[in-house]
């Protein structure tokens, strides 16, 4: 894997990571800055976490943002072939790689019902649509229709478990995010990039919005934009794939 060419990042800037939530689009919007040397600083200060249903208006008020990053597929395939960044991303993660959900073929984000959509799926990738897959359909559907490949400069994939797994040592997250010990394990690995991640899923969280685990992905977003927009990061595949729209299926993967 090779790392982006860097976006020549002021010496402070913000960044946001962005995860899709009950009630929509959870966004961390996050304060960064570098020494003399282009060395990330740390602690991170994340100035606010925010939540809105519609994707437009998360491109809206990020716009001031130097890049944001977001979990959600980003270009999709029309026919049988898998993504090869999600390919990759599984291999990577081993005991995780279920959380990798296959994203549906582009014509399938006009079905109403899930039948309709595993119908399509089929005809186009001879296997059924993951039902995880459709119940996120809206949101990648929201992306699709607004995202442009000159927008990817700006605008990037992530996968949160890629990050975690960076953050560990190279080793994917031992338990699921939604448990209580998954939790607590991804709050251990952010811990010193946002001393009071814990604190913040605890006060800022409203039920049925933002859960624990999406206010962390978006912390690990935020964390994997802030090492884009200096250059560390490395995209799976090295050379991504196009798809018919132009956008490069990609997912970044933050370097320490």
């Amino acid at each position: 894997m090779t790392a982006p060419k860097s976006m020549e990042a002021p010496k402070s800037f913000q960044v946001a990571g962005i995860d899709g939530c009950k009630a929509g689009w959870v966004v961390a919007f996050v304060s960064s800055s570098v020494d003399d040397a282009g060395t990330l600083q740390y602690p991170l200060a994340v100035d606010s976490i925010w939540v809105s249903p519609h994707f437009a208006d998360v491109l809206l008020k990020t716009y001031n943002c130097r890049l944001i990053c977001v979990d959600i597929p980003i270009g999709l395939s029309d026919g049988p072939k898998p993504r090869a960044c999600d390919v990759a991303a599984r291999r990577l993660l081993g005991p995780r790689a279920s959380s990798v959900f296959p994203p549906p073929a582009r014509p399938c984000l006009s079905a109403k019902s899930y039948q309709e959509a595993s119908d399509t799926q089929f005809r186009c990738a001879g296997k059924k649509l993951n039902k995880q897959s459709f119940f996120i359909m809206d949101k990648i559907r929201q992306v699709d229709e607004l995202i442009t490949p000159a927008m990817q400069k700006r605008v990037r994939e992530i996968h949160p478990e890629v990050t975690f797994r960076v953050l560990n040592g190279g080793r994917p997250a031992e338990y699921n995010k939604k448990s209580c010990a998954g939790r607590d394990e991804r709050v251990a690995l952010l811990s010193s990039i946002f001393p009071n991640a814990g604190e913040m899923i605890n006060g800022i969280r409203k039920p049925g919005k933002a859960e624990p685990d999406d206010i962390l992905d978006a912390l690990a977003a935020a964390w994997t934009a802030a090492k884009a927009a200096i250059g560390k990061a490395a995209t799976l595949p090295e050379q991504p794939e196009l798809d018919s729209k132009g956008l490069r299926m990609e997912i970044l993967e933050p370097i320490l």
